[in-house]
């Protein structure tokens, strides 16, 4: 069973999901070519969170805190400014993308080597109140069946993550609401 198979199993996606992506724009404005696993991802489950808690950072997105090109700089930035305050991280900054971060503030990485070949992208963790680093020795779709089935925990997230292994859709935006 691939890890794609074995995500779809444990967190069924939502019906109905179009989402239609410039991938190539995206790619440009980040600078980098994305994994095959996290483009399916997004094609298959849209925008949302599992189990309420982890939210993966989406090319487009109505809410500023899930796109992942302006998640990816900011969290850039706090890489730079706790390296500048004697952070201890055992990652230089442009090898860190970011994909993902929870409610807690925990920030989910590719570690992005070799750049150019982003399916060999693996993935680590940085908790918000910790300067662990946790290793995945996989892309964001077997990170995410491995976490989700409970076969793999990151000493980051709570102990009770996943209580439920549920994906949720975000709700649509209003477009009264501008």
């Amino acid at each position: 069973m691939t890890a794609r198979d074995e995500l779809l199993r444990i967190v069924p996606p939502p019906g109905g999901v179009e989402i239609h992506v410039d991938w190539a724009g995206i790619e440009e404005a980040l600078g980098v070519a994305l994994p095959d696993d996290y483009k399916w991802l997004v094609e298959r489950y849209g925008p949302g969170s599992f189990d309420d808690f982890l939210h993966i950072f989406q090319p487009e997105s109505p809410f500023a805190m899930t796109r992942l090109l302006d998640s990816s700089e900011r969290a850039a930035e706090i890489l730079d400014q706790a390296r500048e305050r004697g952070g201890n991280i055992p990652y230089e900054t442009d090898e860190l993308l970011a994909v993902g971060a929870t409610d807690n503030g925990d920030t989910i990485y590719w570690v992005t080597r070799p750049e150019d070949e982003p399916n060999s992208w693996t993935i680590t963790a940085n908790g918000a109140r910790n300067m662990k680093w946790p290793h995945f020795e996989g892309g964001i779709v077997a990170f995410l069946a491995a976490v989700m089935s409970g076969t793999h925990h990151v000493d980051v997230f709570p102990q009770v993550f996943p209580r439920e292994p549920v994906f949720s859709p975000y709700p649509a935006p209003d477009p009264r609401r501008r």
